[in-house]
């Protein structure tokens, strides 16, 4: 009978375990994800260190997802045109990617009319559930998660609250609004009322030129304020938005600190650097396993004042106290 060297074999096994786990590390680290990405609006002229997709991309690599080693990050944007959407989501969901990342609620529903089996994680919808996207907040179900921008209905009022308190003679404020969006007034004409301002809405504009048409028909109904809400075709012509809305002498508050940035007078809302990033930690997330429609919604954690101090210079506005104290940030 031979003798069984079992020193001998279970040093052997332990090199076998050792070698296959390596060998399982190496498939891993040899995985190429593809992440599909698309957006309603236009592609960012220059790459600033504070713009939102340079967030998303910092928070991949920092998660170990880098472009031309185990990335593909397949881009497509609409340039603000609704038609553009269906044929760009088709051609991202022909690429067969892992997962798609969409900016923009009319850019997520046209990822959802494409595909129910690919995980698609939104940056950035006002209110998902009106909004069609999810059936609810904290169970968003289906193939569909993501960042809100809002952390509530009662944003719009807030803002309409900060304007009124920058600027407390306004009474009639003028509201830019498109076709784009399923925008719901209730939130900000309650506020409105609360507050004792009258709104004035604009025709829904699309274009340059209808933009100068609503400005003159605010001004006709003598509108001394302006309220542009976070929709898609505005966050394309923000420099128009506030160069007219300069040109006309309009204190006006905008959604997001790229109006500021843009020569706008001040804006409240979420930081879009922010939410890109924590769409990043989703879509790890979503790669490692997760279903997205047993991943919450999230809301912005902090949202931010950013003043423009050298605009309301120009306006003959001087900031008040109480407004410069709540400012995140105070451009001068």
């Amino acid at each position: 009978m031979l003798a069984v060297d079992w020193p001998k074999i279970a040093l052997l096994a332990l090199l076998t375990l050792m070698v296959t786990g390596v060998v399982g590390q190496s498939n891993q680290t040899d995985r190429v994800y593809r992440i599909g990405f698309l957006a309603f609006g236009s592609r960012p002229i220059t790459a600033s260190a504070k713009s939102p997709l340079v967030a998303f991309r910092q928070t991949l690599r920092e998660r170990g997802y880098v472009e031309g080693e185990n990335l593909i990050l397949d881009e497509r944007w609409a340039e603000a045109r609704l038609n553009r959407l269906p044929v760009l989501a088709t051609e991202l969901v022909q690429l067969k990617p892992d997962i798609i990342v969409a900016s923009g609620a009319s850019a997520v529903r046209a990822v959802m009319a494409e595909t129910q089996e690919i995980p698609i994680v939104f940056a950035g919808a006002g209110d998902p559930v009106s909004e069609g996207l999810v059936s609810n907040i904290p169970h968003p179900g289906g193939n569909v998660t993501g960042i809100s921008t809002a952390p509530g209905r009662e944003l719009e009022g807030k803002r309409l609250q900060i304007l009124q308190q920058a600027v407390p003679k306004i009474i009639r404020v003028g509201v830019i609004l498109d076709s784009t969006s399923r925008h719901d007034p209730a939130p900000l004409e309650n506020a409105a009322r609360a507050l004792g301002i009258t709104l004035i809405f604009s025709g829904e504009v699309v274009d340059p030129e209808e933009f100068r048409a609503a400005f003159a028909e605010m001004l006709g109904d003598h509108a001394d304020a302006l309220y542009a809400p976070e929709t898609p075709i505005n966050v394309r012509h923000r420099k128009l938005l506030v160069e007219l809305a300069l040109e006309h002498k309009l204190p006006a508050i905008y959604g997001s600190r790229e109006y500021v940035e843009a020569g706008g007078l001040m804006s409240y809302g979420p930081n879009f650097s922010e939410i890109f990033a924590r769409a990043a930690k989703y879509v790890d997330r979503t790669l490692k396993g997760a279903a997205p429609g047993a991943l919450p919604v999230e809301q912005p954690m902090h949202l931010e004042l950013v003043l423009n101090e050298r605009v309301a210079k120009l306006l003959g506005l001087s900031f008040p106290t109480i407004i410069l104290m709540q400012a995140d940030e105070v451009i001068r």
